[in-house]
This record gives C-alpha cells, sequence and structure tokens, in this order.
C-alpha cells in the first residue's frame, strides 16, 4: 500500500513523500470506484486526507493520495492495471514467468485477431472472456501495450518504473 508522510525540510518548508508503489495507490483507488471501501481504502484515504490538510491544501489530492498527476501517468497506470488483471486471470498451474510468456502470446494474438474488430467498440464484447476483456481496457488505456514478456513480468510483479 502507498504510505504518505509529511517531511520537515531543512528550510522548514513541508513536503509530501510517498513511499510504495504508484500502482498500489490505483489499484486501491479502481476498487474505490467500483464502491469496495474496506479497511486497507479507508486507512489510505485518511492518511491522504491527513497530509492534504497538514499542507494546508498546498498539494494538489491526487498527489497525497499517490495518484498518476499528468495524462501519460495516467494511461500508463491504467494500462498496467488492466495487463495486471488479464495476467493474473489466466488460468492454470502457471509460474510467474510462464504467465508472462502466456500474457504476451496473448496480447499478440489479441492484437491481430480482435483489436482491429473492437477498438471502435465502447466496452469489450459480452462474450469475451475475462483476460479479453482486461486486454480490451489496456489497449484502451493506452497506445503502446508491450507484448514482451519481460515487459509484463515487470508489470504484473510492480517492478516497472514509476
Amino acid at each position: 500500500m502507498t504510505l504518505l508522510r509529511l517531511e520537515r525540510r531543512k528550510d522548514s518548508r513541508r513536503t509530501l513523500r510517498a513511499t510504495g508503489d504508484q500502482h498500489d495507490a490505483f489499484e486501491l483507488a479502481q476498487r474505490i470506484a467500483r464502491g469496495e471501501l474496506g479497511p486497507d481504502e479507508q486507512a489510505w484515504l485518511a492518511k491522504a486526507f491527513s497530509a492534504f490538510i497538514a499542507a494546508g491544501g498546498a498539494l494538489p489530492l491526487e498527489r497525497c493520495l499517490g495518484l498518476p498527476r499528468n495524462d501519460y501517468s495516467f494511461r500508463r497506470a491504467s494500462r498496467d492495471y488492466w495487463l495486471r488483471l488479464a495476467w493474473k486471470s489466466l488460468e492454470g498451474s502457471l509460474s510467474p514467468w510462464q504467465r508472462s510468456e502466456e500474457l504476451a502470446a496473448s496480447i499478440r494474438e489479441f492484437r491481430t485477431r480482435r483489436w482491429a474488430r473492437w477498438r471502435s467498440l465502447e466496452e469489450p464484447p459480452i462474450y469475451a472472456e475475462q483476460a479479453e476483456s482486461a486486454l480490451f481496457w489496456a489497449f484502451r488505456s493506452s497506445e503502446r501495450v508491450p507484448s514482451s514478456a519481460m515487459q509484463l513480468h515487470n508489470i504484473a510483479c510492480q517492478r516497472s518504473r514509476t
């Protein structure tokens, strides 16, 4: 989970430092948007609003929440969120690396067989499998969807650059 803390700098200004991963914050935001407000989400919101109030409103709320603050970062976080869901939805008793290889193959197939027909749709078709639906949203989020097993493995294991 993203932890937020205010630190006092030498010049006596307060600054917010997010510790943790921006992907965690984006995933928490997605859960709240779906109406899932559990203890983790409440703690995250409480810490973020505490930091916002402690800074006297000088810090943007999305910074306090640890969320992406520009269009590029938002699109990448959204794409990565959907790719992680697709990665988790693959069936079988696969190792994490095998799962990444399977997702890479699925993305290449989706790009050539499905995306050309589905790109104009507002939502994935009702007959789409869970992984296909997640890939649909990943492709809608970003023009650049990685298809190498290594990149996908890094995203799935939350080791992508932030």
